[in-house]
């Protein structure tokens, strides 16, 4: 059971971050929440561990090697919450606004822990 109720093993929640330190923080955060997650380095490698399969929530950062992670958001459902991390949020801001089929949330590295549980509560409340 995670923070939020119910168990949210169903369906994989995606995180794609290329820092080491910051993709475990955030495997742990919402594992501990009661999700089951796949986690990546890079866009290629987040294909590959997904294998087709649809996830429930993506967490992406946008400064990915290789492609980048509104890329990797290309790639997922219409309805997928995604929420992004990254340094540079006006651009994130401004490129989220561009996609219409998909819900963003925007989180600026770096950012307290409280802020990463706000923007996954708002996703779960969107599912």
């Amino acid at each position: 059971m995670g923070l939020f109720g119910g168990s949210r093993d169903q369906l994989p929640t995606l995180v794609v971050e290329d820092d080491d330190g910051l993709r475990a923080y955030l495997v742990a955060v919402l594992e501990h929440q009661g999700f089951r997650v796949i986690a990546a380095a890079s866009a290629e490698e987040a294909a590959e561990l997904l294998g087709g399969e649809r996830a429930q929530l993506a967490v992406l950062d946008v400064g990915l090697p290789g492609e980048d992670g509104f890329a990797v958001a290309d790639t997922l459902a219409e309805d997928t919450p995604v929420i992004i991390v990254t340094g540079d949020p006006v651009a994130a801001y401004a490129k989220a606004q561009l996609r219409s089929g998909l819900r963003y949330d925007v989180l600026p590295k770096p950012f307290e822990p409280a802020a990463f549980e706000h923007a996954v509560a708002r996703a779960v409340a969107a599912l």
